[in-house]
């Protein structure tokens, strides 16, 4: 990420957690509400409880360029009453690693020896995402739950982009706003870090002229550091599963990370999801 795209990230970031907090939850407990024009706190006021002048804080919610002490960000982060994964984002926007930024890769390849992994796990959906959450590969219960993964379009290989764009998704999975938008916050918080890459620009505008949901909600800039939210489903023939997600972050691989996915074992969906894996067993091959 160049230092312009960043400071205008965490001018971004910080007017929504700004807009975001009332003065009663940031604990003023003397504020006139009804004289208010402000949506939010003050900026004044987010600079008194993290103990800045105003002036400084207003340059930083501004985008220039000045410099940020761990110190002023973690009273920042109080102040703006952050989440772990908001306090995590706020420090990875005003003091980002310097690292050599990474060519695209548009084909990512998966070693045989992990396709080899998923398929030996026959009774629990898995497969291997990327940096741009596309599913690059997969195991037949996978396909089965989540739906077939063979389009030769990346997009419709792309979980944020099925999540929003797939009118299936949205009866698949039973608690889909809650699910949805926590993607949405995972996939935020990997956009940030590779902002340098023009995949996402256009990407991101695609979903944002198809999706109303999208385009609300990434303006409202939520973030999550995992994507660990439990899937809910209605599956159209196995029944209910609830199944808990592992995400796991594979060394030596270009930003690719393992997704399992964990049936339930007090509510029968490990009954109900091993069906289906034997079911499918005996069917010619689903991909």
């Amino acid at each position: 990420m160049n230092d312009d795209q960043r400071r205008i990230e965490l001018s971004r970031f910080l007017r929504t957690r700004r807009q975001k907090l009332t003065p009663q939850n940031a604990g003023l407990q003397h504020v006139e509400y009804t004289r208010r024009r402000t949506k939010g706190l003050r900026r004044e006021e987010v600079a008194a409880l993290a103990g800045i002048s105003l002036p400084w804080y207003t340059s930083l919610e501004q985008g220039r360029d000045i410099n940020v002490s761990a110190q002023v960000l973690d009273s920042l982060a109080r102040a703006l009453n952050l989440s772990s994964d908001e306090r995590e984002h706020l420090f990875f926007l005003a003091s980002p690693p310097r690292q050599t930024p990474k060519p695209s890769v548009n084909c990512p390849v998966v070693s045989s020896s992990l396709q080899f992994l998923l398929d030996q796990m026959p009774q629990v959906p898995a497969y291997i995402s990327d940096e741009k959450m596309h599913v690059l590969a997969w195991n037949r219960l996978a396909s089965a739950v989540f739906g077939s993964f063979e389009s030769t379009d990346w997009r419709d290989r792309n979980m944020i982009w099925r999540m929003f764009m797939l009118p299936s998704y949205r009866t698949l999975f039973i608690e889909w706003e809650s699910l949805a938008g926590s993607l949405l916050g995972h996939f935020r918080s990997l956009y940030t870090r590779h902002i340098e890459d023009p995949w996402y620009t256009s990407f991101i505008a695609a979903l944002m002229e198809g999706s109303p949901e999208f385009k609300a909600w990434w303006d409202s800039y939520e973030v999550q550091c995992t994507s660990q939210h439990p899937r809910v489903l209605s599956h159209p023939l196995a029944g209910l599963l609830n199944l808990e997600t592992q995400l796991l972050r594979i060394e030596d691989s270009h930003d690719q990370f393992l997704n399992v996915f964990i049936p339930d074992s007090k509510d029968g969906s490990v009954h109900r999801l091993a069906k289906l894996a034997e079911e499918i067993r005996i069917l010619p091959n689903i991909t």
